[in-house]
């Protein structure tokens, strides 16, 4: 909005200003920052799921991609997967201070574990509400059989998708997902946040470089060890055929018989990879982006 002045007589009108700066620098830097890191560890990501849908070894299982499509097997669900970022990660790390900030203003809620907690769950629910058709369409191509092509492209997935299992299609495996995205943004967003003001308060480090990293490791062993069997299980139960289980939890046990507790840590070790390597190139990432975009934004 506008503010008008009064000098005397005249009025002058001040050009509008944008208020929320620092909020739209994270939305955008967050966005920005996650695709950079889902285009580049792509590849392990592909591998891992592969890996939970036809078992075998890592090194088989990228050699198998690699024979059957060549260098582009292993980027299958890129633009899907550069949909679901945007999507995702726009929300669940771009709005998370915001949602802390507001539970603190509105709620008994001081700093400390339970603040993170509740904003990194709450900003996981609503990604995953939003963009899990991006999700399943990513899920999908990536675990297509080697030599197949499920679909002809990313919109006609979507399309086919719709057409053929409606919405309840689309928005397949919401439960398990709300269930591994809250997971996961408490062992990437809750725990980079909470490693990083710990070293910041102690002094240990500058907000430079080699604390953006440490804190950004720190966040990717904790989400691995958190996320693998959900992962494993939403995976699953996406890929299926529809009446294939009948739920999340069906889906779980059914996988328990057939391999037993090893099994929900299959692909652990690329996810381990790819979650770390994930974790320090979006955080790296988004710390330099959002001081060049709020930088930029402010001088509008």
């Amino acid at each position: 909005m506008s503010q008008t002045l009064t000098k005397g007589e005249v009025q002058i009108t001040s050009p509008p200003v944008l208020r929320s700066t620092e909020l739209v620098s994270k939305l955008i830097s967050a966005g920005l920052a996650a695709c950079v890191a889902e285009a580049i560890t792509l590849p392990m990501d592909t591998a891992k799921i592969k890996l939970q849908v036809e078992g075998g070894s890592l090194v088989s299982t990228m050699r198998t991609i690699a024979a059957a499509d060549g260098m582009k097997g292993f980027f299958r669900g890129l633009v899907p997967g550069l949909h679901r970022q945007l999507g995702f990660c726009t929300i669940r790390l771009g709005l998370y201070d915001t949602t802390k900030d507001f539970y603190m203003k509105h709620t008994p809620l001081n700093e400390g574990l339970p603040l993170r907690f509740a904003a990194g769950i709450s900003t996981a629910v609503a990604a995953v509400c939003i963009a899990q058709p991006t999700e399943v369409v990513k899920i999908r191509m990536q675990a297509a059989k080697s030599g197949t092509v499920r679909y002809s492209g990313t919109l006609a997935a979507y399309y086919k998708i719709a057409v053929t299992e409606g919405t309840k299609g689309l928005w397949s495996g919401l439960g398990p997902n709300i269930t591994r995205l809250s997971i996961c943004n408490i062992g990437e967003v809750v725990t980079y946040d909470t490693v990083k003001t710990a070293i910041l308060r102690r002094g240990w480090m500058n907000d430079a470089f080699p604390l953006h990293f440490t804190s950004a490791v720190c966040a990717g062993f904790v989400t691995t060890t958190l996320t693998s069997p959900v992962d494993v299980v939403k995976t699953r139960y996406v890929n299926s055929t529809p009446g294939e289980f009948r739920s999340a939890v069906q889906c779980a046990g059914v996988l328990a018989r057939e391999g037993g507790f090893k099994i929900f840590y299959k692909g652990c070790v690329p996810s381990f990879f790819r979650i770390t390597g994930w974790n320090l190139i979006m955080f790296m990432s988004y710390e330099q982006l959002r001081k060049v975009v709020n930088k930029k934004l402010r001088g509008y």
